[in-house]
């Protein structure tokens, strides 16, 4: 078997040989289906492109944020869950700023930190300040970006799947509405004929 007969096999197995007994509409179906597959295959392709680059940007500024800031340990002076929510998300969570001290550079200071684990008065945590000392909000670890990226990767695929998937339904609808109607018409014409037969 030489490549071109199993090109003209492969052709045929998607329907887009030269059958007699297939219609234009036919062959139409047949381009639309191959052409829904193969947006499918590139909507996925270039999703995941774009979520691993996001992804590298995203890392590399977390990387360059770090240089200018630094950990430190605190005193926490009051709990990071208020008694009156402490069945609510966890500060954690919210990340709320809760008031703290700690020792910068030989001097003790006080101020309003953020912490990402629940924690009650007395505790010691360690929370972020920036080149001047000033408290800042802790930076995205790296399971962050990427669950940022996976869902927002996911979220495009299934948005993009929707709208392939009924552009193709709207499609498949609209040629099946021309196929029965042409059927019809040839079925009126065929069918008086076949009728005197009888």
């Amino acid at each position: 078997m030489n490549r071109y007969s199993a090109i003209r096999r492969a052709s045929r197995r998607i329907g887009l040989g030269r059958n007699p007994l297939r219609r234009r509409v036919d062959r139409v179906d047949d381009v639309v289906r191959l052409l829904t597959v193969v947006l499918a295959v590139g909507l996925v392709t270039a999703t995941a492109l774009v979520a691993t680059t996001s992804y590298r940007a995203a890392a590399d500024r977390r990387a360059a944020e770090l240089g200018h800031r630094h950990l430190v340990t605190v005193v926490l002076l009051a709990d990071t869950v208020p008694a009156s929510s402490r069945s609510e998300a966890p500060a954690y969570r919210t990340r709320l700023p809760v008031r703290a001290q700690w020792t910068e550079r030989g001097a003790v200071r006080t101020g309003d930190v953020y912490t990402r684990r629940p924690g009650r008065r007395g505790d010691r945590t360690s929370v972020w300040l920036d080149e001047s000392g000033t408290p800042v909000r802790p930076l995205m670890t790296a399971g962050d970006l990427r669950a940022r990226a996976w869902t927002g990767g996911l979220a495009v695929v299934g948005f993009g799947g929707l709208v392939l998937f009924a552009g193709y339904s709207m499609t498949r609808a609209a040629t099946d509405r021309y196929r029965d109607a042409a059927w019809t018409a040839e079925w009126a014409l065929v069918g008086e004929r076949w009728r005197h037969r009888i």
